[in-house]
């Protein structure tokens, strides 16, 4: 039974819900396309992907683990023998060719990875717990905004997700059966995880609390099947990572230097002057607010104290939850540099923590299910409203494309472009197709515009500039008098209304679509203003 239905509508409704999870995700899955950088970080992980050859599997970056890499290099050989007209048999050439093509084939893999995590999410919940628990975590997970909205792009943290739940299912045969190959598929995707996303490690600990509530203090502890669990995760790890390990100190200053001391040191390097709270206070307050909304997250810390307290009572499944959200909200508690999308991770055993919550709170009665299906709406109504506004807003055009389509119509390829702003983001699409261009460096002022600007050159020059709230994209304010000054504009593609008052974005990630608020956005995209120099 499940919501006081029968097993067969038992699967229509993971069926619906499946459904309602992939409409939410797919809608505005070609934001930005074809540029490469509307979705920071997708163009990194296709860019350090191409580099792979069997001869080289060195992928010399290290702030992420070498199994995506692999992975999508894996999918570029594929992708360019699908099309070979067009990639000449190489992915590189696919990918100058149809940059679209590409970014559109890894963001469906990544939705689909995202689709899978809804459904295994209902797996552990009703291997855990209850049918009920199941289907009400796979509906809250279905519409909590920050997986919706990262499910459509190629985001590591979404496959990192994915791996985490599904780590789940051996860990709960764990409890009950404590075999051997329970403890080894526990360290398979212990070791998966990890080679996704660092983070993954934490699945260690509910490895543990699987561990010794099986085999409690004073019984057989059974310590060599834990330890072939972890060994079987370290070597795992190693096989998909393997320079990680074999880079040695490379590896280790880069990871140092980006991670440990940018996210809890010194804050993130891009954008030092940010100053708000630690990731303890942070995350809950904003992130987990905007990532999951209100109800739903203030659901989940009424469920997660729930599980703490069954915790204490021989609740096994709740003491696996706790122990993983419980983890990881510690491993992101000391964050300078807390981008939202962190939390990713989180948001599946919070949503079961909530279920979990829901099922036990309401008494088993007639009329049962319809109470479960009412507070379930009630709680995804405000993030259901938002992904809606969300979705709409992906489908419209990003001004940095409207920018890029006027430029090529009426500025020729023999104009010197200037750009006053240093980062890549805020430039219209196209831009780089331009053999003169000129970027002034971080820190400039009018002084270096205008001296760039008296240097003799045979075409016209054009001043490009793209404004918003995010630090991403400030401009000296004496380059904006200065610009003026001299005239104004004279083709502006504005994405904001009223100065985008109102909106709501991560201020850590150079993406210009909001959490909320969406009034205040007309189009996705910096204010894209472009000037001509006479």
């Amino acid at each position: 039974m499940i919501l006081s239905f029968p097993r067969k509508n038992e699967f229509y409704l993971v069926l619906a819900i499946l459904a309602l999870a992939a409409v939410v995700r797919a809608w505005g899955i070609g934001y930005g396309l074809p540029s490469t950088y509307c979705r920071p970080d997708e163009d990194r992980l296709i860019a350090v992907a191409l580099r792979l050859s069997p001869s080289d599997l060195d992928p010399g970056y290290y702030l992420w683990p070498g199994l995506p890499f692999y992975l999508s290099r894996l999918l570029l050989s594929a992708a360019a023998r699908l099309r070979p007209a067009l990639s000449g048999g190489s992915s590189l050439g696919l990918y100058l060719r149809d940059p679209a093509f590409v970014h559109l084939l890894f963001r469906a893999v990544f939705l689909l990875s995202g689709l899978a995590t809804v459904y295994l999410l209902y797996r552990v919940g009703r291997r855990l717990f209850s049918p009920a628990a199941g289907i009400l975590a796979a509906f809250f997970l279905a519409l909590s905004f920050l997986h919706v909205r990262d499910s459509r792009f190629a985001m590591l943290d979404i496959p990192a997700a994915l791996l985490a739940v599904a780590f789940f299912l051996p860990a709960a045969a764990i409890l009950r059966r404590g075999r051997v190959r329970d403890y080894l598929a526990s360290g398979l995707l212990l070791g998966l995880a990890t080679g996704v996303k660092y983070y993954g490690i934490v699945l260690a600990v509910p490895l543990l609390a699987a561990h010794f509530s099986r085999f409690p203090a004073g019984g057989n502890r059974r310590s060599g099947r834990l330890s072939a669990a972890l060994a079987a995760a370290g070597a795992v790890f190693f096989l998909v990572s393997p320079y990680t390990v074999l880079a040695g100190a490379a590896a280790f200053r880069e990871i140092r230097g980006e991670i440990l001391s940018g996210q809890f040191v010194t804050g993130f390097r891009l954008l030092p002057e940010i100053t708000t709270p630690r990731g303890w206070l942070y995350h809950p307050l904003f992130s987990l607010r905007w990532g999951m909304g209100w109800p739903l997250a203030l659901s989940a810390l009424l469920g997660t104290g729930y599980c703490g307290w069954r915790a204490f009572r021989s609740g096994a499944g709740e003491r696996m939850i706790l122990a993983f959200i419980l983890a990881f909200y510690f491993a992101l508690a000391g964050q300078r540099s807390c981008f939202i999308r962190y939390t990713t991770v989180l948001l599946p055993f919070l949503c079961l923590a909530t279920a979990v919550f829901l099922d036990r709170l309401l008494p088993r009665r007639p009329g049962r299910g319809l109470l479960l299906a009412g507070a379930a709406i009630l709680l995804t109504v405000e993030p259901g409203l938002r992904i809606v506004r969300l979705d709409a807003l992906l489908s419209r055009t990003d001004t940095r494309l409207t920018a890029g389509s006027w430029m090529r119509e009426n500025i020729p390829n023999s104009d010197l472009l200037i750009f006053p702003q240093p980062l890549l983001w805020v430039r219209p699409e196209g831009h780089q197709f331009y053999p003169h261009r000129a970027i002034l460096p971080p820190g400039s002022g009018p002084e270096e515009l205008r001296s760039l600007l008296e240097l003799p050159f045979p075409g016209r020059k054009w001043v490009i500039t793209g404004e918003h709230p995010l630090a991403y994209a400030d401009l000296e304010p004496g380059i904006r008098e200065m610009l003026a000054a001299a005239g104004g504009p004279i083709r502006e593609f504005s994405g904001l209304k009223n100065q985008g008052r109102g909106a709501v974005f991560d201020p850590f990630d150079a993406f210009f679509v909001p959490l909320a608020g969406f009034s205040g956005v007309a189009d996705p995209g910096p204010d894209i203003r472009i000037y001509r120099w006479e």
